[in-house]
């Protein structure tokens, strides 16, 4: 019923003591007006793609990729944060960039091509994380390093950087467990607030080996793990279980038609909402600025799917959808059982502590914050729909995000709370230490 949008955020301002640098003028005006995303996965390859959009274009191949294979997306998130890197590396390489390297800076001949580079880094990874797809990744590939504008002997150069590039992210990632079986770490339970498959799919959980995948930029999954849920016969607990029994149901609720309203807007899938949206901001800066931004923003963006994750399947915490038909056996006596209650958006298929949506938004805008050196900023984000909202700071939509799944029934309130807090330490620890210039 529903369509994702690829869909910028758009810095429109920003209101801090600090001159606004140009790009960041020219960033809002480009981004409000125009996604590459959508360009990209429109058209296919325009000729004599160039600058951010030839890292879009490849980031974008691997989302289809990972589609045609088939695999959970969570899964090709990662895999796509890997090529992010070694596009990084790659263009670092050949700019002679004055920032710390992933995994490797090769030698670059002068003149080298950054695009062929990117382009060359982008299509090893694709090869090693999509063995079967070799056929359609060749094709792509001839078609990005067809219309490089530079000459012969500069793309060769470029290429030569791009695979010596990728490899050494590859020999990184050694042992990284993004290829472990999707049900490693998940042991079924039962009980007052244990998590089960929910309704109305009753599907196997969602993706627990994430929970072991090394994060980017620091080696443990449990670095930033959460305290425990509340337990189910505290006033969190049950102030949480009413607020979402109330607001969260489908039929015969508080929930006002605005409620439902952002409930649908923030319905999308947080990583990959997210992801489009540090591209999208990404478009009107140079090649390597861009490389860096979107490299450290999507690693972001992972790195707190993996934190949430740990702490979802340590947990394993119940979903309103199961524990509000279930209150008469939770031990507390203010929470009154619904047997017919159904959440207003259907419940994802993993467990609900802590809120994956805000912990994944707080990780971008944690970034953004360290990036832009400020929290206090217009921006317009389009959701669902190509719904647009204003917004003038970072707690804005840290509060809106939260809402938006209490709302539709997804989460209690706490969760969204732990995540954004989880999710803030996460993106601005990314942010500080990956990537890094030389000098810092």
């Amino acid at each position: 019923m529903y369509k994702l949008i690829n869909s910028p955020i758009a810095l429109v301002g920003m209101h801090c003591k600090k001159t606004i640098p140009a790009f960041l003028i020219t960033l809002a005006i480009v981004v409000m007006m125009t996604s590459p995303m959508g360009k990209a996965a429109a058209g296919g390859l325009p000729a004599g793609l160039t600058g951010p959009a030839v890292l879009d274009d490849w980031g974008n191949r691997f989302t289809s990729l990972g589609a045609s294979v088939p695999e959970n997306a969570l899964r090709t998130q990662v895999r796509t944060t890997i090529a992010q890197l070694a596009m990084f590396d790659a263009v670092n390489a050949v700019l002679d960039g004055p920032y710390r390297p992933f995994a490797s800076k090769p030698a670059s001949a002068p003149g080298a091509s950054p695009e062929a580079a990117a382009i060359s880094a982008a299509y090893i990874i694709a090869l090693n994380e999509f063995p079967t797809k070799t056929a359609t990744i060749d094709s792509a590939y001839n078609a990005s390093i067809a219309v490089v504008p530079a000459s012969p002997e500069a793309i060769a150069d470029g290429i030569v950087v791009g695979e010596a590039a990728a490899n050494a992210v590859l020999a990184a990632r050694v042992g990284d467990h993004r290829n472990d079986p999707d049900l490693e770490g998940y042991t079924p339970g039962s009980g007052p607030g244990v998590w089960i498959p929910t309704p109305p799919a009753f599907a196997n959980p969602q993706t627990p080996f994430l929970r072991f995948v090394t994060p980017f930029g620091y080696d443990d999954p449990a670095r930033f793990r959460p305290h425990a849920p509340p337990a189910l016969d505290s006033r969190t607990y049950t102030a949480d279980y009413n607020e979402s029994k109330d607001l969260g149901r489908a039929t015969d609720t508080s929930r006002t038609g605005e409620q439902s309203a952002t409930a649908l807007f923030w319905s999308p899938s947080a990583s990959a909402l997210w992801s489009a949206n540090v591209r999208s901001l990404a478009s009107a800066m140079d090649l390597l600025t861009a490389a860096r931004f979107e490299a450290i923003g999507i690693a972001a963006v992972t790195n707190s799917l993996i934190a949430c994750w740990d702490a979802k399947y340590t947990y394993m915490f119940w979903r309103p959808v199961t524990a509000i038909p279930a209150g008469d056996i939770d031990g507390n006596s203010k929470t009154e059982p619904d047997p017919a209650w159904t959440p207003f958006i259907p419940t994802p298929s993993h467990p609900e502590y802590p809120a994956a949506h805000t912990t994944v938004g707080a990780g971008a805008l944690g970034f953004y914050t360290v990036w832009f050196e400020t929290d206090q900023f217009p921006l317009a984000f389009e959701g669902i729909a190509g719904a647009v909202r204003p917004y003038t700071s970072v707690a804005e939509i840290h509060a809106e995000e939260g809402n938006a799944r209490v709302w539709g029934g997804m989460h209690w309130r706490n969760s969204t709370e732990v995540g954004t807090a989880l999710g803030s330490k996460v993106g601005k620890y990314t942010a500080t230490h990956l990537l890094k210039r030389l000098d810092d």
